[in-house]
């Protein structure tokens, strides 16, 4: 994912270098965009509820103190840090996106 975001801000940035884009660039860069932003929203509900999970798992190893539940606890935390970090990657490239699709529209509307 993060090699697919990359990829369309470097388009992005190609299009702003040539001197804008063309109304099918853009929107072609639109829709790429709702994708990512759909990943991002999908990521966003997938991160909070391993967060969740995590959080009572630790509330269960606090209660029995156990491997079993402690490996529960070290998987979950795992897996929450790099949902954390994926999701970090899809905001922060969606971001970039957005300030490079609205740069594009300027130049369009203004014909430059």
């Amino acid at each position: 994912m993060k090699k697919r975001i990359n990829d369309t801000i470097k388009l992005a940035k190609e299009l702003l270098e040539r001197g804008g884009a063309t109304r099918k660039e853009t929107d072609r860069l639109e829709r790429k965009i709702a994708y990512f932003q759909h990943e991002r929203f999908a990521h966003l509900i997938t991160t909070a509820f391993v967060g969740l999970a995590a959080m009572i798992s630790l509330v269960v190893f606090i209660s029995l103190v156990n491997y079993l539940t402690f490996a529960l606890l070290a998987a979950l935390v795992l897996l929450f840090a790099a949902y954390i970090l994926h999701y970090y990657v899809l905001e922060n490239g969606v971001q970039r996106l957005n300030d490079l699709i609205d740069e594009l529209y300027d130049r369009l509307a203004l014909g430059i």
